[in-house]
């Protein structure tokens, strides 16, 4: 008797009988019909194999295999219902998953050191998949539970997509320790237009947040090379004569020069997005909590 095969709900009915002895009984006990009581019962002798009740009058008495089941049911049922009445008791150290989160590459870099030191000291059986889902797609894969959370920029929420803000980052601008400005003070708008740039997105095209800063004053960049990651952007630019816009928490882990941009752009925001149908998890809650201790020191969210 396999209990993938088993409907539990018989053995509310059992329970019903094995008290009352009477399917009429039953039946108004848990607000049923006769008939139905009467299938579930001829079900669950099908199951077990043993007829349970046998006729002696009016009353349905139990077998001995009847009597030898309510003792270890009644058990079941009860010990059942007093956990559906129970909150759950979340306890992380306990909980063994694997938590799949879309990000980019600059969320890898600064988020995640920070965010699986606190896996791992306190929640050492979560392991963590990272991987970066396309972002029209990101929806999607939440509500198919293809992916537990994302991190991106803002975009639409409509439906059960839940986000909130993890963190936001000023742009600077940076170049190799030889360049030929590394040793000013500051950098103009003239010197920064005059350098030619490396762009990194894993889009094929567009911009990005320097971008739409300069449009805002009629101004442009030269873009001669776009990569998809930082890591290898910071690589090429210590080999070049080339600059990078980049977040300021990422372009400062990096050995090069990081001066403030001349022109006012907008800060990249980083968003954590979730489904709505996640909402009470508690594993669901815990991470989010935790991948805001990871980022309160990244970046002012306001």
């Amino acid at each position: 008797m396999l209990l993938q095969n088993i409907d539990l709900n018989l053995f509310v009915v059992f329970e019903v009988i094995y008290d009352t002895g009477n399917l009429t009984q039953t039946a108004q006990t848990l607000n049923k019909t006769q008939p139905a009581v009467s299938n579930s019962l001829a079900r669950l002798r099908d199951t077990v194999g043993d007829p349970l009740f046998v006729h002696a009058g009016k009353r349905m008495n139990p077998t001995a295999r009847a009597d030898e089941l309510i003792g270890p049911v009644r058990q079941a049922l009860r010990l059942f219902q007093s956990n559906m009445n129970q909150d759950y008791i979340f306890d992380p150290l306990e909980v063994r998953k694997t938590l799949r989160l879309s990000i980019g590459d600059i969320g890898e870099t600064i988020i995640l050191p920070k965010f699986v030191n606190i896996l791992r000291a306190e929640a050492p059986n979560i392991t963590l998949q990272v991987f970066q889902v396309q972002r029209r797609s990101i929806a999607s894969k939440l509500a198919a539970n293809e992916i537990d959370f994302a991190v991106d920029i803002p975009m639409p929420t409509e439906g059960e997509l839940r986000h909130t803000l993890l963190m936001s980052d000023r742009q600077v601008c940076a170049l190799s320790n030889e360049h030929k400005f590394a040793k000013k003070s500051k950098l103009s708008l003239e010197d920064y237009l005059s350098c030619d740039h490396i762009h990194v997105s894993y889009r094929r095209k567009g911009g990005g947040v320097v971008d739409i800063g300069l449009g805002k004053i009629g101004a442009s960049r030269n873009k001669v090379v776009r990569l998809q990651h930082h890591q290898a952007a910071f690589a090429l630019l210590n080999q070049t004569d080339l600059m990078l816009s980049a977040p300021s928490t990422l372009a400062n882990l990096y050995n090069c020069r990081v001066f403030e941009l001349p022109f006012e752009a907008p800060n990249l925001d980083l968003h954590l997005y979730w489904h709505g149908s996640a909402e009470r998890s508690a594993l669901n809650r815990w991470v989010r909590q935790k991948l805001k201790e990871a980022t309160s020191e990244l970046g002012p969210v306001e």
